[in-house]
């Protein structure tokens, strides 16, 4: 929405963001218990495009060079979002007392010096947006600086109090007089601020009416201390805030659009950019084509040159240039450059595709390794086994891993230039040497030798005679 007549002053853009928030200390609220998601999940780890949200956020900050993230959260969240957040420091809000006491429960963690306060269910914001509030706040001189939006359905959201264009104060929604119900300028929840007084304010701040303290009560004060800043962030989408799941829904797809405008940006071919869904953990390298029903997920790697789709999942895989994905589903696994595979493979966690490895089709790999230039049959199932370069493993071929006896997952050994014949059964532990051959229909329940040839069931070394082989 387009401010109002007058206010041009007060959306200024800083035409000179700072270049790092390095120094400063960031205090991350997680601390809510976000009832209106109605999930057992506390509200701050819901994942949008793929990751929590409030790692989304202490992502933000450190990709914007802030190295000093602190997360408050409540006792009953503290471990999970611990485990979400990675390297921030996690602190305690003991109890529900408002979005002031939360900050001040993070007081004994921070040093000095200059504070960012943002909010966990605030996904969308982005690096620029938190360089240009702290650069803002630097230039003006003030001892607090705030973010504000222009919304064109401000409900819900404190409106900011203007006179003769500076900030008078805030006003809560239900405070609000008729004349400023239409007033679309909104406080967006994010503050920048002197740490020294933000704390001896936070201190001194009354309790409403239900034992809480609340930040934008600073906002008062530090008009009252000599002014306080307001910056109107560009695009209104970065401060939507996550309350329920339509919400959430809404920040998935713009956090999605973000991934597939910025990856094309880049060099990346996206055939139909509606259809594909890429995480915000994902890498693509430049002149990789993804085909409709794509689906990059978690933490996955693609190199340059790729090919991958229609509709192909890869979740946290790392893949190397020149590899060709058809329409199948990779798990965990790690692809080496020129590797073919599908239609309709399952690569399971734990699989390493060697330089060259082709999978036909409908071709299942479980915690395998298959060495560089060994070609899988379609129709096939390789479980917890090591195969060694340049190994034929034809159409129908399994290794049996699992021993319903024992309950116990065993190894099978492939060495280098072995040929395995269609429908050939691999009872495991086995090991079948370098060179040696098994004839179509075998069911191999011991060693094969370097070089032999086997048949039968239970195969056996047939000396002489050429087993049959299906590419």
């Amino acid at each position: 929405m387009t401010p109002p007549y007058g206010a041009s002053a007060l959306v200024t853009p800083l035409t000179t963001p700072v270049a790092s928030l390095e120094g400063w200390t960031a205090i991350v609220l997680a601390a809510g218990p976000g009832t209106r998601m109605r999930s057992a999940l506390p509200k701050v780890l819901h994942p949008v495009a793929g990751v929590p949200m409030v790692r989304l956020v202490c992502d933000l900050l450190r990709e914007a060079g802030c190295r000093d993230v602190i997360v408050v959260a409540s006792p009953a969240t503290r471990e999970a979002i611990a485990e979400a957040v990675g390297e921030a420091r996690v602190v305690l809000q003991d109890h529900p007392l408002g979005t002031g006491d939360a900050t001040k429960a993070a007081r004994d963690a921070v040093s000095g010096g200059r504070v960012l306060v943002a909010h966990a269910d605030m996904p969308l914001l982005t690096a620029r947006t938190l360089l240009e509030l702290a650069g803002r706040h630097l230039a003006s001189g003030h001892v607090m600086s705030f973010l504000t939006a222009y919304l064109d359905d401000p409900r819900g959201y404190a409106r900011v109090q203007r006179r003769n264009g500076r900030v008078h104060g805030i006003v809560q929604e239900a405070d609000l007089p008729a004349a400023m119900r239409g007033q679309p300028e909104v406080n967006a929840g994010l503050y920048a601020a002197d740490a020294t007084w933000l704390f001896e304010t936070l201190a001194a701040l009354p309790s409403n009416d239900r034992g809480a303290t609340v930040l934008t009560e600073l906002i008062g004060r530090a008009v009252a201390a000599g002014g306080v800043d307001a910056y109107q962030v560009t695009e209104a989408a970065e401060v939507q805030q996550i309350n329920d799941r339509i919400d959430l829904a809404g920040a998935e797809r713009v956090l999605r659009d973000r991934m597939r405008h910025k990856l094309m940006l880049e060099g990346v071919t996206i055939l139909d950019p509606p259809s594909t869904f890429i995480d915000a953990g994902v890498e693509v390298a430049p002149d990789t084509t993804l085909l409709p029903g794509v689906h990059l997920l978690g933490r996955t790697r693609v190199g340059s040159g790729c090919r991958i789709g229609p509709n192909a999942v890869v979740r946290d895989c790392d893949i190397a240039d020149d590899v060709e994905i058809g329409s199948s589903t990779i798990e965990a696994a790690t692809i080496q450059r020129g590797v073919e595979i599908g239609p309709y493979c399952h690569l399971r966690p734990g699989v390493t595709l060697e330089e060259g490895v082709h999978l036909g089709n409908y071709v299942e790999v479980k915690a395998s390794r298959l060495g560089a230039r060994t070609q899988v049959g379609h129709f096939s199932y390789i479980g917890d086994a090591e195969i060694g370069e340049d190994v034929n493993f034809a159409a129908g071929s399994i290794t049996a891993n699992y021993d319903e006896g024992t309950r116990i997952k065993h190894r099978t050994v492939i060495g280098a230039g072995a040929s395995i014949g269609s429908g050939t059964v691999l009872i495991a532990p086995v090991r079948v040497g370098t060179g040696a051959r098994t004839a179509g229909g075998s069911v191999v329940t011991r060693d094969v030798p370097d070089g032999a040839l086997v048949m039968g069931v239970p195969a056996q070394a047939r000396p002489g005679v050429e087993g049959g082989h299906s590419a």
